[in-house]
């Protein structure tokens, strides 16, 4: 899970090359050179982020010893993406890790919408690992907090991603389930809209959002064509998070799937 790169980062990267330039991540060589240049905890922990120095950020975060709402959702930020790159159970431990610092981020600042927003991504991750439909609470927060996130914040990507995908894996139970559970409001409208929405504002540059999309046309629409373009574009794009390589080969095997 990234946020947008800071504008210290964008005009240090400018002055790279153009092939260095045609991925999103920080070289971590000036990632380190940057942190060296600030006395900022908390734009430490961004640059380490950008260079997908997970282990460094966390470190740098918990020697600050603070524990305000910026602080605590960074922290929960990093934990999340360290865990992506680890087996199940492990995993885990860091997602719960997270849910807990973000929850505690928005306890502090319900209207840090970064907070609201790594909240949902942290509660998503812990419900996909336990089963969407036996942690229903967990998804009524994912929704609740990625809502806040929109309304709070004008460019938001992720959260109105994660509102796409949580109505594309309700659907998967017929309504009457849905209702039964107290998630009558997914509907497969929805899909599409935030999905839409996501990429919008994002400038179209979401590697996962666009695989995620694609697999909803193709499975749900029987919409081959619009599938197949939604995923050239998707390997189109430059590397902007350590999971876009995985999201990039499924996007591969998902075009054999639908063929010429």
């Amino acid at each position: 899970m990234k946020k947008t790169i800071t504008f210290p980062v964008v005009c240090a990267i400018l002055f790279l090359s153009i092939d260095a330039y045609t991925e999103s991540r920080l070289d971590p060589n000036l990632a380190d050179s940057l942190v060296q240049a600030t006395d900022d905890p908390l734009l430490k922990a961004d640059y380490y982020s950008d260079a997908w120095l997970y282990d460094k950020a966390i470190v740098v975060l918990d020697a600050s010893g603070k524990t305000d709402a910026e602080t605590l959702w960074r922290l929960a930020r990093s934990h999340i993406d360290k865990g992506e790159n680890l087996s199940d159970d492990a995993a885990l431990i860091l997602y719960e890790k997270a849910m807990n610092e973000a929850q505690n981020a928005v306890n502090l600042d319900p209207r840090n919408a970064l907070a609201q927003q790594t909240l949902a991504v942290a509660c998503g991750r812990v419900a996909l690992f336990k089963g969407v439909f036996k942690s229903v609470g967990l998804v009524k927060t994912v929704h609740t907090a990625a809502l806040n996130a929109v309304a709070l914040a004008d460019s938001v990507p992720i959260a109105l991603y994660v509102i796409g995908r949580t109505h594309k894996k309700l659907i998967e139970k017929p309504g009457f389930v849905r209702s039964a559970l107290g998630l009558g409001w997914a509907n497969e409208d929805s899909i599409s809209y935030y999905f839409d929405r996501a990429l919008e504002v994002s400038g179209g540059n979401m590697i996962q959002c666009r695989v995620e999309y694609a697999d909803y046309l193709f499975e749900n629409k029987k919409d081959n064509t619009a599938a197949r373009k939604m995923l050239e574009a998707a390997l189109s794009l430059p590397l902007r998070d350590e999971q876009d390589a995985k999201a990039k080969k499924r996007a591969e095997g998902m075009l054999k799937e639908i063929g010429k």
